[in-house]
């Protein structure tokens, strides 16, 4: 073969001489062909799994692939982002501009003079950064976090970032001290007035808008003078009861790429011109016309980065792409490779917008497969048409690898809660559509190829989802129902590439999510059922695992990270926590004062006064939540609005010939719908405590304060002593106590003598348990009743309390359980909890039940047992989605076709029983224990060639960890462990792995 070289960013890839193994990631991709028995439905191939087509017939993707797992090429710092603004405020005139105006000028300043990489054998122009590879600095976000790190960043143990040396003296001498006169979005917040009252006549709230006014939403007071630092900015400070992105993300959304392909920005150019030149007839205010004139402005700073593309692409000799990039996104897209060119165009720029997280290009085999279809009809013959659908593959495989040229920018602080994220940028295929009043399948040829992409590649952005329909997709080409032990080809395809992945793509239930979302929709102001279930039908997920309504859904998912235990602490101790004291002179956590704000548990006399407790101090956690999350959204939408990304969504511009705009910005309240995610942590962990307290200690098999006696033991100080963290961990945890008023813990301790501890021990290993099963049978020996009731009880109160509270663009709080890796995070920092849960141990993920539960007879739950206790979660209480970590266990190659027949009929399982969604791991304990030791080894002092060659048949080793694909190596070491604890079931077996791995 000839050796060609790609410049990519400064990046040289040998095409020849790659320099990771591939020999046996290639053998891995082999796929078993399913026929396409519908050729009506899927008009363009034989084969759904294309298993024609593998990675080598793609050079350059192949060496591409190569690059991003080979140690040299780890991610490094860019500071063009960064320069350019710092450049553009700089000047006077500009930095006294209004923010709409001064934010839109400047995304044109910066889109205007980015750099525009193209090379000769591109199939899409540009990079998100000019780093082959390279985290994104907003300095207007969380740039400044990386500033002490500039001399150790490149050295760091956990994923570390290069930066050259002019790089950092820049970002040391230049940008960062500029930026210390200006102030990020948490600290505009600090210093400013703020009071709920000038917002109590605001209508942006149009859901339930109908009802009495005692019934409206709530906007929780809060008023405080600039520099004051109020009680809800305290807890988030403290970190150990909730977290808010709004200081550091707008991005958690899908943008309408179509209506750039369908009109293009000249239109949308003309459409904006012509809404305000109507303006003095129709009311637009000073306000909206300066808001359209923004979005004009990012649209022509777009219209010039392409034309730059499009002069470096002819000076490649890129012809194709040039004439391409003369023509999108200013006009409307033609082909695949004009339309794939356009969104990712697009989004890369809303990547210099908005931070790089959660920004998702929902379901693009919906938005593409039109301009698919046209190509493939026009070839000349068979022959052709078979070479453009491997084409449109290859196209596919050139957007992945585009979507992975970027990481969040993560300081070393971050790692320890968000290790080995990527950008989690969720892609969705399949699912249905709603025409003519009735749910249709939508699982195009697109979604076909855009799965054969995520087999071949296997890497961990696009965060792939499919969504399935229990019913619609059950069905044989004639429309009949398939019989109850058939699979049909589409959820089969899913379940191949899972296995080749061995942890993409998630699988979504259609059914219960549709519903859920639809009935949120139809409870706003002039909208109909009919009009709420075709935007429901519409939904994708979103960054990690979150489902709104592509481009009409701005629900800004991951707004609110709640640490449940931490409520359930509160009702036990009276409102009192463990790390201020729980003692009667001790102070309470939300108003510093002795006294009690809900009775302690050992004053209780029933488990309905605990319960009572716990509403009561989740509806306090609630309410600082939300003056938090309000507060601070509000001061964004004031100084840092996003008109890209307005532009490119439904409801703050009109279409062509459109009307109904609001004109706002989407921070302002701008799209459709509105709404703010919360994401509950711990949610397992407080289920199985509240079994433990209601059969235990209201049982009247153990006192609560023996239970008390028991967490303050550690249950088994042998077991895993207190404080085992050590190095860069332990002083994490040392910096985010010293926050703490005092720590008066260990002050009034129960004793409890070994014996009985052991007793109260064994009492809680049998106790109900979620995930043991739904059986209800009263007397039965797998009786789990009492975990279903708080299953169902915790979910629907989280919801209710929440979903009272009106965010600040209109809308409600919606709640969901997922959690990155930061359940392994914030167990660090909370003691034992009456589940069994030690001393900083990490909390279940998810909505997942807790690893080692077993059955009241002590036996070990089964596949089943876990299965359809998560699927018996309510989907109208989880309007933000939830992750299922669900981890199986293949027989090997030799059983492909075996393992994927009984894996789709556990999916099929699970989505039968209503179940939102599951992501997989097809991984088994062994493998991930080898991966642990190799990483452990390599990221010591000291380790060299060897530990790195140890290392690299694990690099690409892709894990789904509660809400996203990462690469096991990159987790932190308490999270890879945590990987390595969960259960693990046999595929054939359905018995978990752990009882028979010896682990």
């Amino acid at each position: 073969m000839q050796t060609s070289n790609i410049n990519r960013g400064g990046i040289h890839i040998d095409l020849e001489h790659g320099t990771a193994d591939t020999a046996a990631f290639n053998d891995k991709t082999a796929s078993y062909p399913i026929p396409n028995d519908a050729p009506d439905k899927i008009r363009t191939l034989n084969d759904l799994t294309l298993s024609h087509i593998s990675l080598s017939d793609f050079p350059v993707v192949q060496a591409w692939r190569n690059q991003l797992f080979d140690p040299e090429w780890i991610p490094e710092v860019c500071d063009e982002l960064p320069r350019l603004l710092t450049e553009f405020l700089r000047k006077p005139k500009n930095d006294a501009l209004p923010p709409i105006t001064q934010r839109s000028q400047a995304l044109k300043h910066i889109f205007s003079h980015k750099t525009p990489f193209v090379k000769k054998s591109d199939l899409l122009p540009g990079q998100t950064t000019t780093s082959f590879v390279g985290p994104v600095v907003h300095m207007d976000m969380s740039g400044y976090c990386i500033w002490p790190e500039l001399d150790t960043i490149a050295t760091r143990s956990q994923n570390p970032f290069k930066i050259k040396p002019e790089v950092a003296r820049r970002f040391n001498e230049e940008i960062f001290p500029f930026w210390l006169e200006r102030r990020t979005v948490q600290e505009v917040a600090r210093y400013s007035d703020y009071d709920t009252a000038d917002y109590a006549n605001d209508q942006r709230d149009t859901v339930d808008g109908g009802m009495a006014d005692d019934q409206r939403s709530i906007d929780p007071p809060l008023k405080k003078r600039a520099g004051e630092t109020p009680k809800c900015q305290e807890l988030f400070e403290r970190v150990a009861f909730y977290l808010t992105d709004k200081a550091t993300a707008v991005s958690h959304t899908a943008p309408d790429f179509g209506r750039v392909l369908n009109y293009g920005m000249d239109a949308l150019i003309a459409q904006l011109r012509q809404d305000i030149a109507n303006g003095s007839t129709t009311g637009m205010t000073v306000d909206q016309k300066e808001f359209a004139e923004a979005v004009i402005a990012v649209y022509e700073g777009a219209k010039i980065y392409a034309e730059h593309l499009a002069e470096a692409a002819g000076h490649a000799g890129n012809n194709e792409l040039a004439r391409i990039c003369r023509r999108v996104p200013a006009k409307p897209a033609k082909t695949l490779a004009e339309a794939l060119t356009a969104v990712w165009i697009c989004y890369h720029l809303l990547l210099q917008e908005n931070t790089n997280f959660g920004l998702s290009p929902g379901r693009l085999d919906q938005t593409l497969n039109d301009f698919y279809l046209n190509d493939w009809q026009q070839q000349p013959d068979d022959e052709a048409r078979a070479a453009y659908t491997k084409h449109a593959v290859e196209l596919m495989c050139h957007f992945f690898l585009r979507c992975s040229d970027h990481v969040p920018l993560s300081p070393e602080t971050a790692e320890v809660l968000f290790a080995g994220s990527g950008s989690n940028q969720a892609l969705t295929v399949g699912g249905t559509r709603y025409v003519n009043g009735k749910t249709v399948d939508a699982v195009n040829d697109m979604t076909y190829i855009i799965l054969k992409a995520t087999e071949m590649l296997s890497i961990r952005d696009p965060n792939v989802h499919a969504r399935y329909h229990k019913d619609v997709h059950h069905r044989a080409p004639d429309g009949t129902p398939l019989g109850p032990g058939e699979i049909s080809p589409y959820l089969k395809r899913i379940c191949q590439v899972n296995l080749i992945t061995r942890a993409t793509p998630a699988l979504h239930g259609d059914v219960p999510v549709i519903h859920s979302m639809a009935n949120y929709y139809a409870r706003h102001d002039h909208v109909t059922m009919e009009e709420a279930l075709a935007d429901a039908h519409d939904y994708a997920s979103i960054g990690c695992i979150e489902q709104n309504s592509d481009h009409k859904h701005y629900g800004h998912t991951g707004s609110t990270l709640l640490v449940l235990p931490a409520v359930l602490e509160l009702a036990m101790f009276g409102g009192k926590h463990r790390s201020d004291g729980i003692g009667r002179n001790d102070p309470n956590l939300f108003y510093g004062k002795t006294e009690y704000t809900s009775s302690p548990l050992n004053e209780m006399d029933s488990m309905q006064q605990f319960i009572d407790s716990f509403r009561f101090q989740l509806d306090e956690m609630a309410r600082h939540c939300v003056q938090f999350n309000n507060y601070l959204g509000r001061t964004l939408a004031k100084v840092r609005p996003s008109p890209l990304l307005s532009g490119l969504f439904d409801g703050p511009t009109n279409i062509p010939d459109g009307h109904g705009a609001k004109f706002r910005d989407l921070s302002s309240g701008g799209a459709k719908y509105n709404s703010s995610g919360v994401a509950i942590i711990g949610l397992a962990d407080v289920i199985d405590s509240f079994c433990v307290i209601d059969a235990l200690v209201f049982g009247g098999k153990m006192t609560a304060d023996e239970l008390v006696a028991a967490l303050n033991a550690n249950f088994d100080p042998k077991r895993l002593p207190a404080n085992k963290q050590t190095g860069f961990l332990k002083t994490l945890i040392e910096l985010i106590k010293v926050q703490y008023p005092n720590d008066r813990q260990n002050k009034t301790r129960i004793t409890i003598k070994p014996e009985r501890l052991q007793e109260c021990m064994d009492l809680i290993r049998v106790a109900p348990k979620y995930g043991a099963g739904v059986d209800k049978t009263p007397g039965g020996i797998f009786n789990n009743a009492m975990a279903v009731k708080y299953t169902h009880l915790l979910t629907r109160m989280i919801q209710d309390v929440f979903f009272k509270y009106r965010t600040h663009r209109g809308g409600r709080y919606l709640t969901g359980y997922w959690s990155m890796t930061n359940h392994a995070g914030f167990g660090m920092l909370c003691k034992a909890t009456p589940n069994g849960r030690l001393d900083n141990a990490s909390f279940a993920s998810g909505i997942t039940p807790c690893p080692g539960i077993v059955k009241a007879n002590g036996e070990p739950v089964m596949l089943l047992d876990h299965m359809l206790s998560v699927a018996s979660v309510n989907p109208d209480t989880v309007q933000n989605g939830y992750t299922y970590n669900l981890s199986l266990t293949p027989r090997g190659k030799e059983y492909f076709n075996e393992d994927t027949d009984l894996f789709a009929t556990y999916m099929k399982t699970f989505m039968d029983q209503d179940g939102v969604l599951v992501q997989l791991c097809v991984t088994s304990i062994e493998d991930f224990i080898a991966a642990d030791k190799a990483a452990t080894a390599a990221s010591q002092t000291g380790a060299g060639e060897a530990e790195q060659k140890a290392l690299a048949p694990y690099k690409d080793l892709m894990i789904r960890v509660a809400g996203y694909s990462a690469y096991y190596v990159t987790l932190s070491p308490q999270m890879r462990q945590e990987i390595i604890d969960r259960a693990n079931f046999g595929m054939e077996s359905g018995i978990e792995q752990h009882e028979t791995a010896g682990v």
